[in-house]
């Protein structure tokens, strides 16, 4: 049975939309665990309609405390060998989940299965974009299936996986324990890197129209660039402690942080230098980043 985790905040006006989603599943032995993170609109009388239709929705309560804590609570409560992540906005094409389930049955070594992603606009699902960026998926999705350093190394450079993107074995949490509540953003990031670390095996399912959905809400792009820049210092951090960290790649991190440190200070700081100060110190740190973007490249 797969057990799909959906955390969700005051999403009601897509709440619908995205348990039709689950609901349209060609594969059909799930349940589907809303976890309202303290929801002050109509979240919990639209899943009462799902519920009284399916008992195989089930919905919990609990006090806003993040979508890491609300995906935590799911994971504990799931009852299905592997685990689909679904945010309370996003939708599942109506082959994803099976065409995992066929790989796994495959691959039957392996610990996580993704699929391709598709983005769409808000209120535009007939639109779907491969990236936020324009880039081709290829260019920030590698499509790999392998274990240990080779996919430590692409989590080194990006967070390659969308949340909702794989369906993964419930015995990966036994390995690597549940989602960073103390993160506010990259918190999959984080988790992805932790499974990397321990080995666990990643296998990217070639499958033509069985993609994630994810949605794309407009005007918020400031306020995530913001959550993400916060995000990238906090996981760096974690990943740097990480036991299982090779010296390599520990270097490689660390030449990254500090080079994000750097991006921050003079971003802050910019308006406040004086223009002939910021320039002689941009002049006197060139050798620093020089060394920084060697580390990077000969990586």
């Amino acid at each position: 049975m797969v057990s799909i985790i959906i955390p969700t905040y005051n999403y009601g006006k897509y709440l619908t939309e995205t348990l039709q989603s689950v609901k349209n599943q060609s594969f059909r032995d799930w349940e589907c665990i809303v976890i309202d993170d303290g929801s002050t609109d109509n979240t919990k009388e639209i899943v009462d309609i799902f519920i009284s239709e399916d008992s195989r929705y089930k919905y919990i309560y609990q006090a806003n405390k993040g979508v890491s804590s609300a995906r935590n609570i799911g994971i504990k409560a799931a009852s299905g060998d592997f685990i689909q992540f679904l945010d309370g906005d996003d939708l599942l094409q109506i082959d994803k989940i099976k065409s995992q389930i066929d790989a796994f049955e495959k691959y039957p070594l392996v610990d996580i299965v993704y699929n391709e992603v598709r983005f769409f606009d808000d209120e535009n699902i007939e639109h779907l974009k491969t990236s936020l960026t324009g880039k081709k998926q290829d260019d920030w999705m590698p499509k790999v299936s392998a274990n240990g350093k080779e996919v430590v190394a692409l989590f080194s450079k990006i967070n390659f996986i969308v949340t909702n993107a794989p369906l993964l074995k419930k015995s990966v949490f036994e390995k690597v324990g549940y989602f960073n509540e103390t993160m506010k953003a990259l918190e999959d990031w984080d988790f992805w890197m932790r499974c990397a670390l321990a080995n666990c095996y990643f296998h990217f399912n070639e499958t033509e129209n069985a993609f994630a959905l994810v949605r794309v809400h407009q005007g918020s792009i400031s306020t995530i660039t913001k959550l993400m820049n916060n995000g990238n210092f906090i996981f760096l951090q974690h990943t740097l402690s990480h036991k299982n960290l090779s010296l390599k790649y520990s270097v490689i991190l660390f030449s990254k942080y500090v080079e994000l440190f750097w991006d921050s200070v003079f971003t802050k700081f910019y308006f406040a230098f004086n223009p002939v100060i910021l320039a002689i110190v941009s002049i006197s740190l060139l050798p620093f980043y020089g060394i920084i973007k060697l580390i990077r490249i000969f990586k």
